[in-house]
């Protein structure tokens, strides 16, 4: 039988037709790689992705991407917090995080990794924290329902005036992505009962006036106070400036220790305090423990700089600490130049004089006091009850208030000072409640001696315990 032949014009069409069959496959299969690749991004960018798979799993509880990028947001707020204006010394904050190496902690290559340790630490620690806060029947409370609550609205309202259009929007934006209502939720219950739980373990750890004294005396070295001023001396002329400070100042001679510093180097001497240890490690070149007095004047020029130092006390913390009422009324700026004129800051005293009037016009006692501070007081911290601060301790407030709390007072006496801060400027009228607070010296020791036993608590709790990163830790802090 003859061989079937295809004529020219038919073999070019079959041809064509198998070119074209390539080419469609060709096409549906980018395309499926293209639906494929979507479908991944909608995927990683979704909720489920970042808040339905684990990332850390921590003994038998599993955090997601969303739980961890919450932690790590939280790690970076409070250390911007901490260092504020000077946080520029440890990274640039314009720049990725994972771009800049991280030197302060060798087992990190990058910040990046550095929050993302603290991140897996707080959650290992916490997950301990909440289990046995579980085991021991804990549960959100009224007072933290409300307070987890007027979070959610306060966040609300900042995303609102930042422009997001939806509270879980402005969520995702502040704590990584993945989270909302529900996970920023989820997280600060842990939080808050987590916080309830070491609160009541740490107070509930108490001690003998014996057991306090015996830590202090044990520890006095890293608890005494060493008040003193100093200058320190820099430049080419450092060393020259130190010899004639040190030509002027004598010991026992404060006004002649302030006037050659302000002399020599245009600045007044710096006033500030240091624990014994902390100041031998300082200064311990130029001056012996046995030295550390009142009145000690010297000076010290080593590979750290050149200091001129005088010692104004030595404080044993073997005092009782002090209460009291006040009433606060803040400065206004009014004419909002940044400053607090002469009469803006007349203002603030003479409204303050006058509630000093209508104490004085009434009975005159704490009671009364206790009630105009509530209705005029201007300190958030103290309106509630009253105006008072208890158990006050040596530099605890801003100088003015400080000095009127260990002056020679008796209960009932009052006086009006002028305060300021890096949040406030005003004036202070001030009860004198009482002097017959626990000894500072104990206070200390019980709270070195509560911080010990809480900290080995809290490692009898963790220990063994390890975070264990799955495969979508890669997508921590991934926008």
């Amino acid at each position: 039988m003859a061989e079937s032949r295809l004529n020219p014009r038919e073999q070019a069409r079959l041809e064509e037709q198998k070119k074209n069959r390539k080419i469609r496959n060709r096409y549906i299969l980018v395309a499926v790689a293209i639906l494929l690749m979507v479908a991944l991004v909608v995927f990683v960018n979704s909720r489920l992705f970042s808040d339905g798979l684990p990332a850390l799993k921590v003994g038998g509880t599993s955090y997601t991407v969303a739980d961890v990028n919450y932690e790590y947001r939280k790690a970076y707020m409070q250390f911007s917090q901490n260092y504020g204006d000077h946080l520029n010394i440890f990274f640039d904050s314009n720049t990725p995080l994972s771009e800049q190496e991280c030197a302060i902690d060798p087992d990190c290559a990058t910040w990046d990794d550095y929050f993302k340790k603290m991140a897996e630490t707080s959650l290992v620690q916490s997950t301990a924290i909440y289990n046995a806060a579980k085991d021991a029947g804990y549960t959100l409370t009224e007072e933290e329902q409300t307070q987890l609550d007027e979070t959610m609205s306060t966040y609300s309202q900042y995303g609102s005036a930042y422009g997001y259009p939806d509270l879980n929007g402005y969520l995702a934006a502040m704590f990584g992505a993945g989270n909302n209502e529900t996970t920023v939720r989820r997280n600060m219950t842990r939080e808050l009962i987590c916080d309830r739980y070491m609160s009541d373990t740490y107070n509930q750890y108490t001690f003998t006036d014996e057991e306090k004294d015996a830590y202090y005396e044990e520890n006095a070295d890293g608890l005494n106070k060493v008040d003193f001023l100093y200058a320190y001396l820099s430049g080419d002329d450092a060393e020259t400036k130190l010899n004639e400070i040190a030509g002027k100042i004598a010991d026992g001679d404060e006004e002649a220790f302030r006037a050659a510093v302000t002399e020599v180097t245009g600045e007044e001497a710096v006033e500030t305090s240091y624990s014994v240890s902390s100041f031998l490690g300082q200064y311990g070149e130029a001056v012996q423990k046995d030295e550390i007095a009142a009145g000690k004047a010297f000076t010290l020029s080593n590979d750290a700089g050149s200091y001129a130092v005088y010692i104004t006390g030595l404080d044993d913390n073997h005092y009782n600490t002090v209460s009291v009422r006040h009433i606060l009324i803040q400065a206004k700026d009014d004419d909002e130049d940044g400053e607090y004129s002469d009469s803006e800051l007349e203002t603030a005293y003479n409204t303050l004089k006058d509630i000093e009037s209508v104490w004085l016009a009434g009975e005159a006692t704490e009671e009364s006091f206790a009630a105009l501070a509530t209705q005029y007081t201007e300190d958030e911290g103290s309106k509630e009850n009253g105006g008072l601060y208890e158990n006050i301790y040596k530099g605890q407030m801003v100088k003015e208030f400080n000095d009127f709390c260990f002056a020679d007072h008796k209960k009932g006496d009052t006086a009006i000072v002028k305060g300021s801060s890096s949040s406030y400027t005003g004036y202070h009228l001030i009860y004198f409640v009482g002097a017959d607070g626990e000894l500072y010296s104990r206070t200390m020791a019980e709270d070195q001696l509560r911080s010990e036993a809480y900290n080995a608590a809290l490692e009898e709790l963790t220990s063994g315990l390890e975070g264990t990163r799955t495969a979508m830790w890669r997508y921590v802090m991934k926008s």
